[in-house]
């Protein structure tokens, strides 16, 4: 069963809230998952979180990356990064209101090009993250 890797920032009750509804769909969709928020808490010390996080990213066959915000959070941009670097596949998610509603208006908000292009799949919204789940379980 292939592992996914659930990037993106874990600092608030409501990024942390939306990180898990990322990781239910992933479960749904039959993957094992691999959430960084979850493993930090019960570890003792921020190079302990460090040294998991990387054990995980070497370990994990596939990313789903949370992209909202202003900018992508920097420990996400270098988690997309790293994941690239080993030549594995990254799914990028925007639920941000400007990516679902203002393409239909003919403009396009997109992240950082180095980030954009490093993704193997962009979606906006949760909706269409389940349909590339299901495409991705089919490989």
């Amino acid at each position: 069963m292939a592992k996914i890797y659930i990037a993106g920032p874990l600092f608030t009750e409501g990024e942390r809230w939306l990180l898990e509804r990322i990781e239910e769909i992933c479960r749904r969709e039959g993957f094992e998952t691999y959430l960084p928020h979850r493993e930090a808490e019960r570890l003792p010390s921020l190079e302990a979180i460090y040294q998991s996080h990387m054990k995980a990213l070497r370990e994990c066959d596939f990313m789903v990356a949370l992209l909202d915000g202003a900018d992508v959070d920097s420990g996400t941009s270098f988690e997309i990064g790293y994941f690239k670097a080993l030549g594995k596949p990254v799914v990028g998610v925007r639920t941000d209101w400007r990516a679902l509603h203002l393409p239909r208006r003919g403009q396009t908000p997109e992240v950082n090009l180095m980030i954009r292009f490093s993704l193997d799949r962009y979606v906006r919204g949760l909706e269409e993250l389940e349909e590339a789940l299901k495409a991705f379980s089919r490989l």
